[in-house]
This record gives C-alpha cells, structure tokens and sequence, in this order.
C-alpha cells in the first residue's frame, strides 16, 4: 500500500471482524460471548456496536440476554459476507506488542478501580483493552506498514508525528475517526479517542473522568514497561494520581498486588480468519433463524422473569423508604450548614457586644440578665458547633481499626452513663480481629452516639454489642441492641432525623444519631434501625471491611 495511505483505509473499514472461534461462540455458544470479547478486540467492539447494553445506573454492561439476541449472528454474516478484509493478523510483532500493553493495562485498571472504587471494573478492563484501536485497525489493513513506526528511532519522543509521517494519520486521528463513525458508546469513544491528553484538558471532553483517568493511568503504567505505543504520550502521571487520590507509594503497591495474567488460550484447530471457513456465514444465519423460530419459548422464559421482578419489586418497597429517608437526611444536612453558617455570624456579634457591657456595667440585675445572655449565645453556639458536625463533618482519615479496640473505646466512653442508669453493657468479642476501614474517630463517635442512644432507653436492662463477618464478605455488619421499649413505628422513621424527641419510647432527642448516620455514610458505609419482629430494638453500623488487599492505605490524604 502507497506509504501514508494506510491509515486513510483504516479509518474506511466497516469492522473489526472477530475471529473464527468468537463467530462460532456467537452462533452457538452466546453465554460465553461476553468471556471471549476480553481476548479478542475484534469481537468486543461489535458487541459495543451492536449488542443492547443496560440503561443507567449501570450502562457499561451487556443487557441481560443481549447475546442471545437474532440480529448478532444476522450482523456478523451480512458483514462476513460483505466486507473481505478486517481481521487483525495474531501473529505480526506488532500485535505480540500490543496484546503484551493491553493485557497489563487492564489488570492494573480493574485494580486500580478496585482501589479506587470510583469506576466498574468491567468499563474499565474493556477500555483498556481496546485503548490502541488505531493499531488495531492499520493492522488488519498493513500489518508490514503497522510495524513501521515501532522502527523509527524517534517513535518514543515524537510518536503521533512518526505515526503521521508513516501512515497519514497518528493513532488518536484514526481512533477518533472510527469511535465515532461506529457509533461506540460515548464514555467508551471519549476515553480511547483522548488517551494523549492530559486530564486537565480530557475532562472537559470525556463523559466519565474517573473511568478516563484509570485507564489512563493504567496503560501509562503498562507502557512504562518498555512496550510503549505512544498511547499516552501527553498524560501527566502526577494529575493522574491526584484526582485518583493516589500517591507513588499507593501506586506501587497497586502494581505489586497485580493479579497473574490468564493461561494462555490453546491455539485453535480452525482457522483464526473466518473468511476461510466457508460455512461459518451458513452458521451463523441458522442460528439467527433458529432464536426467531424459538420466539415463543424466549417468550415464555420472560415471562418467567417477569414474575420473579414482582416478586423483587416487593421487596424493594423497604429499599425505596431507605432512599427517601437518605434523601431527606441529605436536604436536612445541606439546610443545616447553611442555616448554621447564617446563624453564627450575628450570635457571634450579639456574645461579644454583651460581654463588652458585662465589663463595664455597674448594676448587679444587669450584670446578671448580661451573664444570661452570654450564657444562651455560648449555648447556641455549641448546639451550632453539633449541627455543623452533623452537616459537613471533616474528611475521614482512613486506616485500619479493629472491631475489639472500636469496642473497648466505646465502652469506656459511656460507661459513666451506663453506671448512673444501672445498665449492663454485654460484649461479643468473637469478631475482635476483625480490622475495619475507615476514619477509627469518626468511627468511634458513630458507635458511641448509638450505644449512649441504647443505654438512655435500656433502663435497668442491658445493651448488646456483636458484630458479624463473613470471611468473604466486603462489610462487616456491627449490631447494637438493647432492652429498652423499641421505637413505634412513627418514631422510627425519623430515628435519624436532627432534634427529633422520640421520648415516647424512652429516646432522647439530638444530633447523636443523625452525626452518626453521616459519619457512616462519609466512611462507605450506613446506619440503619432494622429491629426484627418480636426481637430487641436493634440498630445496625454496616462499615467496609480492610482486608489484605485493602489495608495498603492506597488513598493519600
């Protein structure tokens, strides 16, 4: 092909075509579609093509039985039948490069929004994966001329000038030219289409910075290995770790807890170019035909589903309470920082005038009506100083903290209260080790505004303390009960609400619970009341668990 015409055919091509073993999965096999599209970029993008994806919140993932939709296999024959070339060549030296990036980046993505918890890992390994689509496309037309810029010695300087020079467009030209004119999702298209750009200037184009940035960061990293393909010559590896919370120390570890790289797939009997499989088009149109005729049956089995979503929806009811109540917390808590920021200023004027009276006032009755007045004002103010802990407590400052030291922390600092009122604190300490993640003081604060809750209503009774962890659970779920009156359900639903009074149950009135449920909620975790039927009244601290992957501190302050 005439030098610089090659990347002008890369960006015409009509597909990526999956190779022989994927078309064949597509027609026969659709459950293990969405598996193979991890090895094979050729199959991925016709499924970001033209599989239906989920709707929002989660659009990053195939739509249940999306792969075994009629139109895939049609698609995958009409495009079989009409468009020769496409395949990208396994073989070439520049494909062995690419596979060895695309692999690293995308363990270190999915690790990396594991870490971070701020992206799907699935959106993430996908980027990365697909991150050198310009390569994969002058592969499949040239793989010789795909080669050329990794010869030039001045790739690795100048990377989009070599790749302009050599094929008439750079990487990112192509990628961008094909993301869009075959219609890839958007966060998809504005994450492989701006991997060049540094943050500061990529978030004002792409739809999911946080998904953007990992994998950014990721294929940076993978690069670093010594497989550069001048993917993120532009990125700024320090912007990158910022907004990612990340230092250098947090990075390495990431790369240090890399999982191993998957087995290598055993080479196939058949050709990897479905164009010389002469029946695979055949196989694919009877298998469309054959979901068509099958209709009914797909009919029925959703009918099935649809029965099972009435019985979902039913136990949702609770769920949407939870939301609304989180809702009206948040509303509360926003109104509350303001309301208290418009409060302080002139409480604070009202303090200072009377005290500059108290000093110089002569008359014993106003001395001591003054003396009142700059009693209420220091009163306000620390009911102020609460109401703002409440509605913008500080950052947590993350680490790990066992549950038996939370425990003990707690029981010290309400047993006074509990002494005064004869209540028997009790604590299970099965699950002492157990290490937490998160804030230890905001931590503390929470449990102990629950527990002093439980011992104001215990009355000559007993407060509960347990806490329970599956081995293979993420959070650890700490209970609190008492034997107390429990709450009515009125009362109940605005347990967490500030200065609510649910004295008909024995309960007092505050910010204790409502500082807590923030803290919690700051920390990634909740607080809910979930008292069983007939059981004690029972609150629950649901709080994420630091287990061995997690307790690397991975988020710099």
């Amino acid at each position: 092909m005439p030098r610089k015409a090659v990347g002008r055919a890369a960006v015409e091509l009509p597909w990526l075509c999956p190779n022989t073993d994927s078309l064949i999965a597509l027609a026969d096999a659709p459950a293990t579609v969405p598996g193979l599209s991890a090895a094979d970029p050729g199959l991925a993008l016709f499924l970001f093509r033209f599989a239906q994806f989920a709707t929002e919140p989660a659009p990053f993932d195939l739509a249940p039985g999306a792969a075994l939709a009629a139109s895939l296999p049609d698609t995958a024959a009409a495009y079989l039948a009409a468009c020769p070339g496409g395949v990208i060549p396994r073989t070439c030296s520049t494909q062995a490069r690419v596979a060895q990036v695309t692999d690293r980046a995308a363990r270190t993505a999915v690790r990396l929004a594991q870490v971070t918890r701020v992206a799907p890992e699935s959106a993430v390994a996908a980027a990365a994966r697909l991150a050198p689509l310009g390569w994969y496309a002058v592969s499949a037309v040239d793989a010789f001329d795909a080669a050329e810029p990794l010869r030039d010695p001045g790739f690795a300087e100048r990377p989009a000038e070599v790749q302009a020079d050599l094929w008439g467009l750079d990487h990112a030209s192509i990628t961008r030219r094909l993301a869009a004119r075959w219609r890839l999702p958007l966060w998809l298209a504005t994450t492989v289409g701006c991997l060049t750009l540094p943050l500061r200037v990529a978030a004002h184009l792409v739809s999911h910075c946080d998904v953007f940035a990992i994998v950014q960061l990721a294929v940076l990293e993978a690069e670093g290995q010594g497989a550069g393909l001048g993917l993120t010559h532009g990125a700024d590896r320090t912007e990158l770790l910022d907004h990612l919370r990340l230092d250098d120390h947090a990075l390495r570890q990431v790369l240090a807890t890399l999982p191993a790289a998957p087995p290598a797939v055993p080479a196939s009997a058949l050709p990897a170019d479905p164009h010389n499989v002469p029946l695979l088009p055949n196989l694919l149109r009877l298998a469309a035909e054959s979901r068509r005729r099958n209709g009914p049956a797909l009919v029925a089995r959703l009918e099935e589903r649809v029965d099972q979503l009435h019985g979902v929806a039913a136990d949702l009811g609770d769920q949407v309470g939870d939301r609304l109540r989180e809702a009206k917390l948040v509303a509360l808590a926003e109104l509350a920082a303001g309301a208290g920021h418009e409060i302080n200023n002139p409480l604070a004027i009202i303090s200072t005038h009377a005290q500059r009276l108290l000093r110089t006032e002569p008359d014993p009755e106003r001395g001591d009506a003054l003396r009142s007045v700059v009693r209420q004002t220091q009163r306000i103010s620390g009911i102020l100083r609460d109401l703002m802990q409440f509605a913008r407590p500080g950052r947590p400052e993350r680490r790990p903290v066992t549950v038996g030291e939370l425990f003990e922390g707690v029981r010290t600092s309400v047993a006074p209260l509990a002494g005064e009122r004869n209540v028997r604190i009790e604590i299970d300490s099965r699950a002492a080790e157990v290490q937490l993640d998160g804030d230890p003081v905001q931590l503390r604060h929470a449990l102990t505004a629950v527990v002093r809750n439980a011992v104001e209503a215990a009355g000559d009774g007993w407060v509960r303390l347990a806490c329970d962890a599956p081995e293979d659970g993420e959070f650890a779920r700490i209970r609190v009960e008492d034997s107390g009156p429990g709450l009515t359900p009125e009362v109940a639903a605005h347990a967490f609400d500030p200065f609510f009074s649910g004295r008909s149950a024995g309960r007092g009135c505050g910010l204790g619970l409502s500082t807590a449920w923030q803290f919690l909620r700051q920390n990634g975790g909740e607080l809910r009341h979930d008292t069983p039927p007939n059981g004690p009244t029972r609150f629950t601290l649901t709080v994420r668990r630091a287990d061995n992957r997690d307790v690397l501190t991975l988020r710099s302050a």
